[in-house]
């Protein structure tokens, strides 16, 4: 009996110490999976190009434009991005095919480091706030 409860308080430590090794590599959250969703739609949102109240489709889940999206994607969500790449940042390799593929990564990966932010290809609340959108009439400008 002794020796069960032993074994168990052993084994409970060493669960412990894999949940904390597990957090510190967790905590290491990059720019794109700080967000907790997964992009699936866009949403209109205003822009500070032309007149300053330029509507442009920024990818959403649900009603919070706060998602990541990345190599594999497919949908309106990603024809913004592509639109964002090949429009505002002159990304000429970029097919606005809605189609999240190696081009649209590595032409990503390249506009995050000139924006001054890490350069993994994954789209998130930082590329987002850093990017230039395509707005409906064909400007370009971030979010106010």
């Amino acid at each position: 009996m002794k020796e069960s409860r032993v074994l168990r308080a052993k084994a409970g430590v060493a669960v412990g110490a894999m949940l904390l090794a597990g957090l510190g590599v967790a905590g290491t959250a990059t720019q794109a999976n700080a967000a907790t969703s997964w992009c699936n739609k866009t949403l209109g949102r205003f822009i500070g190009g032309g007149n300053g109240h330029e509507l442009a489709n920024i990818p959403a889940r649900g009603s919070t434009d706060n998602c990541i999206t990345a190599e594999g994607a497919s949908g309106s969500h990603v024809t913004a991005i592509q639109n964002a790449l090949r429009h505002c940042h002159k990304r000429t390799k970029v097919e606005v095919d809605g189609h999240f593929g190696p081009i649209t990564e590595e032409e990503l990966e390249i506009v995050q480091s000139r924006l001054g932010l890490k350069d993994d290809g994954v789209y998130g609340p930082k590329t987002r706030d850093k990017l230039k959108w395509r707005s409906t009439s064909g400007h370009c400008a971030t979010l106010p």
